[in-house]
Order: structure tokens, then C-alpha cells, then sequence
């Protein structure tokens, strides 16, 4: 993993903080360079809160789902039911 450091003004506000994060982020999941998981890690929030948030700035969670996306939401899945799903499922 690589270290990009962004200096944010001290003007904006954690709102416009936050919208500054979501934008990149987002543009960065449409592109295929992050997975859903990498994208709310960037802006510092849970998977399911960013793909909510995401319509909200003009993004579709279902741009690139990606085989990683795929693997994640199964593997949240087996979490939730407590067991692992037969192979079949893919």
C-alpha cells in the first residue's frame, strides 16, 4: 500500500471535509481503483455507510462491483447467517 498525503485548508469545515473525502473516493471506486472496503477506509467511515452515502454524490455502488466487492458482501453474509454459504453461490 502506498502513502498519499493531501493537506486539507483549516478553513473547511468537517462537512466540506468529509464531501472532499466522499469525491475522492468515490471517483477513485468509479475508476475500479478501490473496492467499496478501500473507499470507506479512505474517508473514514464503515462500507455501509459510504454505499449509502454514495448516491448522495453522484455515485452508483454497482459502477464497478467488483469480484473483491463480491467476495466482501459474501463474506458478510456468512458472518450474519454464522456459516459459510456452499459454493454454489457464485
Amino acid at each position: 500500500m502506498k502513502t498519499l498525503t493531501i493537506d486539507i485548508p483549516h478553513e473547511l469545515t468537517p462537512q466540506q471535509e468529509h464531501d472532499l473525502k466522499m469525491e475522492l473516493a468515490g471517483t477513485l471506486y468509479t475508476k475500479g481503483l478501490l473496492s467499496t472496503a478501500a473507499a470507506a477506509a479512505l474517508v473514514g467511515i464503515g462500507r455501509r455507510e459510504f454505499i449509502e452515502q454514495m448516491g448522495k454524490y453522484g455515485f452508483s455502488p454497482l459502477a464497478t462491483y467488483s469480484e473483491t466487492d463480491f467476495d466482501e458482501d459474501l463474506a458478510s453474509i456468512q458472518r450474519y447467517l454464522g456459516r459459510e454459504l456452499p459454493d454454489t453461490a457464485r
